[in-house]
């Protein structure tokens, strides 16, 4: 519900700011010579006060009504309502000031070169365009508008040259000189192109701790750097979140990777549906918590303090990784499970992740529009509550296993198939063998990575190791999407748009409804037969199969009897 409630009011904002009372009145205030930094700034206290009130209102009405009528789940309703209307007035508020920012509204008059202050939020990575070499992400703290300096807090995506790119470093504060404009893509809605003589100058160095995680990152490339190219390529992807080709860091880089090369394996990945391996999620956030929790036990430590080292190892993992929605999605819900289980409950995990998805989209509510925060939440809720069922019906043809494995891999497809067609309009057809094939290898592979990344600064050839141990693990990966990937079966077009989504939410509906149909059908027909003497013959081939070879080996028997 907030979710939908979140997404509605930035639709309903960008539709009312782009019908001409938004751009259209910026850029008369800005030929009359008024201030457009200042005009409507009035807008956020007459249009979210009353909506603050009219929801207030309905749902205190909501609460009255329902205990009035005695309607069941009353409470439940209320919830849903509430948490709608948080998320739909915290989305209103954060368009509202990111509209009205300073650097915002210079960018909608026109694309011209200023001078911003800001902070690094990522590190740098290969540009999306091809006329610049790399891409990082800032948050600004000022801008300079004819002269005066300004305070301004919205997002900037900053792409540069080779020469600058170094420069830029993860949490420090710069000094930049651009172009800038309005994004043409991205969930990040401007964008600052370095030109000029100095266009970057540094203000103040990165703080310790973020100082020492590039230090380690750098070391960990250093050490890929000796793998052939699919572990260059597929190492750091599966450990940090980031391919090869993509990363860019130092003063020089590391050596780049054979881009043809590294283009086919990244398509051939996608197409095959084993991409998201090459994301950071839960995954290794649980591998890293089950090897802490084994070392507790093992030393018989108190349940709080093995809490507190899990959330200590959490900490440090979230930091080592390149940031991105999914890292978010997995630290918080790794935080709740880490307090819950040094409350000594039990860890609920669709209670986690509704809390996390609350949290995270009151504090942020642009995340409501990320697609990987959205992709990694679906899938998290398709294991809940499908995987367990799925697996159990699996059993019923399959080793316990491979089912359960299976089951993992259906379950959360199904909840991220409508989002991947938002995306990208096509299905994956070869995505569950491919992700069978390669579900052996990946916790290894995976933990493999991290202690080649924990190692790398202080013991290199202990690290190139590790490094080389999870680079077999990734070959396998590799075969498996080349071999799947290239194939004419692998994805098939679909209708693009929510139009796409809703036709897979509803072939999905419909398939789900024909398998509980013959479900209940063959259901009836074993309670029918349940009341009759004997076993029913034939009612798998396992006992087929049985019944068969013992037949046989008594016709041998009694002819060499004869």
């Amino acid at each position: 519900m907030m979710w939908a409630a979140s997404l509605g009011a930035h639709a309903l904002f960008a539709w009312r700011m782009s019908d001409g009372l938004g751009t259209g009145q910026a850029k008369a205030d800005a030929g009359a010579g008024i201030d457009v930094t200042i005009i409507g700034m009035e807008w956020p206290v007459t249009r979210i006060l009353p909506i603050t009130v009219a929801s207030c209102a309905a749902v205190a009405a909501m609460i009255v009504v329902s205990f009035r009528l005695r309607i069941r789940w009353t409470g439940t309703l209320t919830v849903c309502v509430a948490v709608a209307c948080i998320g739909s007035m915290t989305a209103i508020a954060s368009d509202t000031i990111a509209w009205h920012d300073p650097a915002s509204a210079q960018a909608r008059q026109s694309s011209s070169y200023h001078e911003v202050m800001a902070t690094v939020t990522t590190p740098v990575i290969a540009s999306d365009q091809r006329t610049y070499d790399c891409q990082t992400d800032i948050r600004l703290s000022g801008i300079t508008v004819d002269g005066t300096d300004v305070r301004s807090t919205v997002a900037v995506r900053v792409y540069a040259d080779e020469s600058y790119c170094g420069q830029l470093r993860r949490g420090a504060v710069h000094l930049l000189t651009g172009v800038l404009q309005q994004a043409r893509y991205g969930r990040i809605p401007l964008w600052l192109l370095l030109e000029g003589k100095q266009p970057v100058a540094q203000v103040r160095a990165p703080p310790w701790h973020l100082a020492a995680i590039a230090h380690v990152q750098e070391a960990f490339f250093t050490v890929t750097e000796q793998l052939s190219d699919q572990g260059r390529v597929l190492v750091p992807g599966l450990t940090m979140g980031v391919l090869g080709q993509d990363y860019i860091g130092g003063e020089t880089g590391p050596m780049p990777v054979n881009s043809t090369y590294a283009q086919t394996l990244e398509n051939q990945f996608r197409q095959s549906g084993i991409m998201h391996l090459m994301a950071v999620s839960g995954g290794h956030f649980v591998l890293v918590a089950g090897l802490v929790r084994r070392l507790c036990m093992w030393m018989l430590l108190d349940r709080r303090l093995t809490a507190l080292l899990v959330s200590g190892v959490y900490v440090l993992l979230a930091l080592a990784m390149f940031p991105s929605d999914s890292v978010t999605r997995a630290f918080i819900m790794g935080l709740i499970g880490a307090l819950t289980y040094a409350m000594g409950r039990r860890t609920q995990a669709l209670s986690a992740l509704c809390w996390t998805v609350i949290g995270v989209l009151a504090v942020n509510p642009d995340m409501s529009a990320s697609y990987g925060f959205a992709l990694s939440s679906a899938a998290v809720l398709g294991i809940v509550l499908f995987a367990e069922r799925l697996a159990g019906a699996f059993e019923r043809a399959m080793p316990h296993g491979i089912a359960e494995m299976m089951a993992m891999t259906v379950a959360a497809q199904l909840f991220t198939l409508p989002i991947q067609v938002l995306m990208e309009p096509e299905l994956p057809l070869l995505s569950v063998p491919a992700n069978l094939l390669v579900s052996p290898f990946v916790g290894l592979a995976t933990m493999a990575g991290l202690m080649a990344l924990a190692c790398a600064w202080c013991e290199p050839w202990l690290a190139g190791v590790f490094a080389w141990i999870s680079s077999w693990g990734t070959l396998v990966m590799e075969r498996v999407a080349l071999w799947l990937g290239g194939s004419t079966m692998a994805v098939i077009p679909w209708k693009d748009g929510v139009t796409g989504a809703v036709l897979i939410v509803a072939v999905e509906i419909g398939i789900g409804m024909l398998l509980v149909f013959v479900s209940r059908c063959l259901q009836h027909v074993r309670r029918y037969e349940a009341g009759m003497p004997g076993v029913r013959f034939g009612s798998a081939w396992r006992v087929r199969l049985s019944l068969w070879c013992e037949e046989t080996r008594r016709l041998f028997t009694r002819r060499q009897a004869e």
